[in-house]
């Protein structure tokens, strides 16, 4: 029995190395690749001095204006959030310490997980305080957030493509983002002008299920099920003061990450770039970000930046280097020092907030959510 179970060990083993080299094999590939191609564009000494004479009021900051950011992405969530629920409304702080561990989990993983790690860490807080909600419908609240945020997103990004000289592959992803925000658009439109139709036949479909039915009627039963709870997170279309309000919190939010970029640059000394090299950046950053590669897109993020740096206005690349690592750190530093404070709140460990996004993520994919 033994070497049989040895034999069990060793597979076990081989299928994890295997689903991590799948999961994280093309983001290591990719972080290496850049890292090895940046490295032979420093000079050490002058990258050291670039850090040295940073100017941290510039700093400080540069953090202020990401955190109004922030802050005005929760006021657009929570705009969504409390229309959904009949009677339960979203606590500040748990909607902030939600997105907050969020943004951490976005920063560790390469997988956009993050969004999923919000609806349950969200999810678990409404039950703790007795008010539970379905996790397929807050999700549905934090796809219609992040559906404002890409049409606010793409609206910039279409300045961009007519008023500013963008490179080539940043107009091909400036385009392809415009086509994935404006379908997500059509769809959340959809599901809340089909909302009631949708619940109506889930309830059908569920009342009608029986025993002896096969695996795939079930399956899509509770798919059917899964899509009417989701489609609830739309309800707030309905309501176009709301919808006014979403979307100028949610541009305000973007003016703010703006002004975070344009004070970081006066930090490494380069504010005479002025506002549009800022906006430049801030497209090429969220084009290339669109699809992290790597975790906390490190090195695909250098690249965003120092390319239009070192072509676009001549600065030096150690220079450039110097500025992407700091623009960075400045964005990095509160989801990884305020998510962290807000896991700790919270309770939990971040392998549980992985492993509850991992499961509603599959949740999702497969329709197996039971209510």
């Amino acid at each position: 029995m033994m070497p049989a179970a040895n034999g069990d060990m060793k597979l076990t083993v081989l299928q994890q190395i295997f689903r991590a080299l799948r999961r994280y094999g093309l983001s290591l590939a990719t972080l290496a690749i850049v890292v090895y191609v940046l490295a032979f564009h420093v000079e050490y000494d002058e990258l050291v001095t670039a850090f040295a004479n940073v100017a941290w009021s510039f700093v400080l900051l540069a953090i202020i204006a990401n955190l109004a950011s922030i802050m005005l992405k929760v006021a657009s969530w929570k705009l969504i959030f409390d229309y959904s629920f009949d009677g339960i409304r979203g606590r500040w702080r748990d909607l902030t310490s939600a997105l907050m561990i969020g943004f951490l989990v976005n920063l560790i993983i390469p997988a956009r997980l993050g969004e999923l790690a919000r609806a349950f860490v969200i999810s678990r807080r409404q039950a703790i305080l007795g008010k539970p909600v379905s996790r397929s419908t807050v999700f549905g609240t934090i796809v219609l957030e992040r559906v404002f945020d890409g049409v606010a997103m793409a609206l910039i990004v279409t300045y961009g493509i007519f008023r500013m000289d963008l490179p080539a592959w940043a107009d091909t992803g400036a385009i392809i983002l415009l086509i994935i925000s404006g379908f997500f658009a059509v769809v959340m439109v959809v599901l809340e002008i089909k909302r009631e139709q949708l619940q109506e036949g889930a309830e059908q479909a569920k009342a009608g299920l029986r025993e002896h039915h096969s695996w795939w009627k079930k399956l899509f039963t509770r798919l059917f099920s899964v899509i009417a709870r989701f489609s609830e997170g739309q309800k707030v279309l309905r309501s176009p003061r709301r919808v006014v309000a979403i979307f100028l919190t949610t541009s305000a939010s973007w003016m703010s990450q703006l002004i975070a970029v344009y004070f970081s640059l006066f930090a490494f000394h380069l504010g005479y770039i002025g506002i549009l090299g800022a906006l430049l950046l801030l497209i090429l950053i969220n084009v290339a970000g669109a699809m992290p590669a790597t975790p906390g897109n490190v090195g695909v993020f250098q690249l965003a930046t120092v390319i239009p740096l070192t072509v676009n206005y001549g600065i030096p690349k150690t220079t450039a280097i110097a500025f992407s690592i700091g623009l960075q750190i400045i964005e990095g530093s509160i989801g990884l020092g305020v998510g962290s404070a807000c896991l700790l709140r919270e309770g939990l460990k971040f392998d549980q907030v992985r492993t509850g996004a991992r499961e509603l993520e599959e949740e999702v994919e497969d329709g197996l959510e039971e209510g």
